[in-house]
């Protein structure tokens, strides 16, 4: 599988907080890239905490994780730190470029509303990640990719906002 000319070329315009291009890491090592919905999602949170847990695993599998956010770099740390996931790269993406490049869409009614999310968003506040504040585009969905040598070659296209893919699996090169 190629990286198309935008997925290239957005790749080497997505630049971290630290100043590394996605493309750059990804010629260094796998990067298992989370491109979130907003800090105010209770299934960003969901997920946030899921990384943490499993960061771990993934780094020790040799995959760097990236987290991408619509919010500003400032206020993407202190709510990456809420998880110890401070000294994780971030990209930040106000203007979506990198979601839409990567094939991402806007959620559907029932992707945010509906019976399942309903369902989990009430367990996922059980488990102490409620809602905030949107900071971003709350119809955003998000996504889950896995970079190598500049291109992507895995994607998790999520279903709805409650999904929860296996990250594991995910930041696992394939054979």
């Amino acid at each position: 599988m190629t990286a198309t000319t935008d997925e290239a070329a957005v790749l080497q315009a997505a630049i971290t907080q630290r100043g590394d291009s996605l493309a750059a890491l990804s010629q260094a090592s796998p990067v298992l890239l989370v491109l979130l919905r907003h800090e105010g999602c209770t299934f960003c949170r969901n997920a946030m905490s899921d990384i943490a847990r499993l960061r771990p695993r993934i780094e020790q599998a040799g995959t760097r994780i990236v987290l991408g956010h619509m919010s500003t770099p400032e206020g993407f740390a202190e709510f990456a730190e809420r998880y110890g996931l401070e000294s994780v790269a971030a990209v930040s993406d106000p203007e979506r470029v990198l979601y839409r490049t990567l094939g991402l869409k806007r959620a559907r009614w029932m992707q945010l509303l509906g019976p399942r999310v309903m369902w989990h968003w009430l367990l996922a506040t059980l488990r102490g990640h409620g809602t905030g504040l949107v900071k971003g585009d709350s119809t955003q969905m998000p996504g889950a990719f896995l970079l190598h040598r500049g291109r992507v070659v895995k994607r998790y296209q999520y279903r709805d906002a409650a999904d929860r893919p296996d990250y594991v699996n995910l930041a696992t090169l394939p054979s």
